[in-house]
């Protein structure tokens, strides 16, 4: 072979096999590391290039088979070469110098540099590679098949079986997507999505209004007492109850009830006559489930009840795209306004009813939310007894002094946030 091929042509075989390998070493990375939803993306607005690649990386056991295999045979073919080169030139000795030298090249032309290029551009590589890729691929599909189908018997024989939901991300990966792929997106953008993923972590009981805020019409309070509840009520629905709320008889649509009769004319039997059905969920509910099932009832509201069938509380389809958006009711805005925490000096004077969840949100806090949701739940919690006035206590890294208790509920407490090294014991 040495003297039927000249060197220069050994040579110039030598560069095309090295710049095949490192075509191969560079969009095997390139396509490896290609942003997958960027592909999708591209190939449903009918990029023909990111359609093929899409279809490639659908079968990733296929293309890698291939990739390797055509860089394998490239290098085996030009070590061949080197070796016949090295022995024309320098002998034995050449042979091993010739080895070292195509070691180097193949190292830092043939794999590094490209796949660190690679890894730099993998959307520019790997979309024209695509081009070239799918139909050897296709070509190629019996002796790829044959070559899998051994690799995946090695697999099994390691205990290592390849697994289909690889490529599906967790709700702690999209958030993470959204945080580093939207950075150049409005604050408000990456709220609302954070938000919407955040629905399946959240429970009714989480967000609901509480068993003893809920305003309604008592069929056993006075005529006068209902017509004010009615004229000063800002919600669309009101429950109508008999005594105790447990003992609901049924939701009143304000304007339809307005719309139809003369307040002035009140009496119950008008009420009754316009009540509907009450719609009950599980307080443990999660807000991704409880959106699709106000959509499917076609209902608005709904009153959350524990393991026992008692109401616990209230929630609405609006607080739960609260819980996405913001607040974007002014009735919503209101209440919040009368809850917002009043600056003290150092310190915030909160109403021990407040939600937790909903403070954190309105001042930016980290309080610990546990099994109580509210403020006076949670010192309760972790207490054992309802505290004297100006007990103090720490929630996390919050230190909380009660201003005021009332029976068997803590009405008022101060609160303000301590160095995370601050210890606090009730006293």
């Amino acid at each position: 072979m040495s003297d039927e091929i000249p060197l220069g042509t050994l040579f110039t075989l030598l560069a095309i096999l090295l710049i095949l390998s490192a075509f191969f070493s560079g969009t095997e990375t390139a396509l490896m590391r290609v942003n997958k939803y960027r592909i999708r993306h591209l190939s449903r607005k009918g990029n023909r290039e990111a359609k093929l690649t899409e279809k490639l990386l659908k079968h990733p056991e296929k293309l890698i088979a291939f990739i390797l295999f055509g860089n394998n045979l490239v290098n085996f073919i030009a070590a061949s070469i080197v070796g016949v080169v090295s022995m024309k030139i320098g002998g034995p000795a050449g042979v091993a110098i010739g080895t070292l030298l195509l070691t180097l090249v193949v190292l830092l032309f043939a794999e590094s540099a490209p796949k660190t290029i690679a890894a730099i551009f993998p959307e520019k590589i790997a979309l024209p590679a695509s081009l070239i890729y799918y139909p050897l691929v296709k070509m190629m599909a019996p002796i790829l098949g044959i070559i899998n189908f051994f690799t995946n018997i090695i697999l099994k024989a390691l205990g290592s079986v390849p697994n289909q939901n690889d490529e599906k991300l967790s709700i702690d990966e999209l958030k993470t997507l959204i945080h580093d792929g939207m950075a150049k997106t409005s604050v408000d953008r990456q709220k609302i999505m954070m938000g919407v993923l955040d629905l399946g972590n959240i429970t009714v009981e989480d967000i609901m209004l509480p068993h003893n805020e809920i305003l309604g019409i008592d069929l056993s309070d006075s005529r006068a007492i209902n017509q004010k509840i009615i004229q000063q009520n800002f919600h669309s629905e009101l429950p109508v109850y008999q005594d105790v709320l447990d003992n609901i008889k049924g939701v009143l649509d304000l304007p339809n009830f307005l719309k139809k009769t003369d307040l002035s004319l009140y009496n119950n039997e008008m009420v009754l006559n316009h009540i509907q059905q009450p719609y009950f969920i599980p307080e443990t509910t999660t807000l991704s489930q409880q959106l699709i099932e106000f959509k499917k009832k076609k209902e608005k509201l709904g009153f959350a009840v524990d393991e026992y069938g008692n109401i616990q509380g209230l929630v609405t389809i609006e607080d739960i795209f609260e819980e996405i958006v913001g607040d974007y009711l002014e009735e919503t805005e209101k209440l919040n306004n009368e809850m917002r925490p009043r600056k003290d000096g150092d310190y915030f004077i909160v109403n021990a009813a407040s939600n937790i969840r909903s403070l954190n949100r309105m001042m930016n806090w980290n309080i610990p939310i546990e099994e109580a949701k509210t403020m006076n739940g949670a010192i309760l919690e972790k207490l054992g007894y309802i505290p004297d006035n100006g007990t103090e206590i720490e929630l996390g890294n919050y230190k909380i002094n009660i201003v005021q208790t009332k029976e068997n509920a803590i009405k008022t407490l101060r609160i303000k946030e301590v160095d995370p090294e601050y210890k606090l014991k009730a006293v």
